[in-house]
């Protein structure tokens, strides 16, 4: 029942269009991966290439799961999905550290909460569109975020603890909507930040080689974000990564996974013109 769950829950994530990643697993203390030594028991990725493999791509999904069907979730976080969660740490304070922020800057809004097998939680935020890197305590004692270039281990997921990951009763995605990031969060998290910029040859780079299977999503999602926070338009963007996707990756996904992530990107980018259909 656990992993008919746990491959319902993967699929679910997916169809939301969250690019999903099959995870180690627990095993009596220690973790599927066989290092006796494992730093993060059930906690990092299966697969040869890691996060560059994550993808929505059900078919694949669904072979990663008759592989491994024990395996944890992993959502990768960031404009690909969508997302940016704040990992809330309780055994190190971070419930007070974060009542101490709502007090001075206004609550967190209503949104999906992950309840961790560690005894934490997730807050899962939608992405404002600028770039949110990964943070370990740079907003206060007990509090990390997980943002571009990152992940986290989603429910029904097991911890080394033996407790699963659950959905919060009252913050649950089958009737709470992902909430926006507040400004002050924000605001707090690119504080003393530049962007940085990707040199020239990266994004050439991008465009001769292209991507393979698991590498399309976050590849296009990339791309799509580089041409809107430069001005392009989004109708513009939207037709050139359909010509990219034809071009360049391979095999092609399907036209409707460029229309969701080029339309979601321009949404939270504030330059949406409404859905755009390829």
């Amino acid at each position: 029942m656990t992993r008919n769950k746990l491959l319902a829950s993967a699929l679910w994530f997916a169809n939301k269009g969250m690019s999903v990643i099959p995870i180690h697993t627990p095993t009596g203390g220690t973790c599927s991966c066989g290092a006796p030594s494992c730093s993060s028991p059930g906690k990092h990725p299966r697969t040869a290439n890691g996060l560059k493999d994550a993808t929505t791509d059900t078919a694949q999904i669904r072979a990663w799961w008759a592989k491994w069907p024990d395996a944890n979730i992993g959502i990768v976080t960031g404009a690909v999905s969508g997302i940016v969660v704040l990992d809330i740490d309780d055994r190190h304070d971070g419930d007070e550290t974060l009542r101490d922020l709502e007090v001075k800057n206004g609550d967190l809004p209503r949104t999906w909460r992950f309840l961790t097998g560690g005894g934490g939680q997730h807050v899962v935020l939608k992405h404002p569109g600028l770039e949110i890197r990964n943070h370990a305590g740079k907003i206060g004692t007990g509090l990390d975020v997980r943002g571009d270039g990152g992940y986290i281990v989603a429910p029904p997921s097991l911890h080394v603890s033996g407790r699963r990951y659950a959905a919060s009763v009252d913050h649950h995605p089958s009737d709470t909507p992902i909430a926006d990031m507040p400004p002050w969060l924000i605001d707090a998290l690119r504080a003393d930040e530049k962007p940085k910029a990707k040199p020239a040859t990266h994004w050439r780079g991008l465009i001769e080689t292209g991507w393979g299977e698991g590498q399309r999503d976050s590849g296009i999602a990339e791309i799509t974000g580089h041409l809107l926070s430069r001005g392009v338009d989004h109708a513009v963007t939207h037709k050139l990564m359909h010509m990219l996707n034809a071009q360049r990756c391979r095999p092609p996904l399907p036209v409707s996974d460029i229309d969701r992530i080029v339309n979601s990107i321009a949404r939270r980018a504030g330059c949406w013109l409404g859905d755009l259909h390829g």
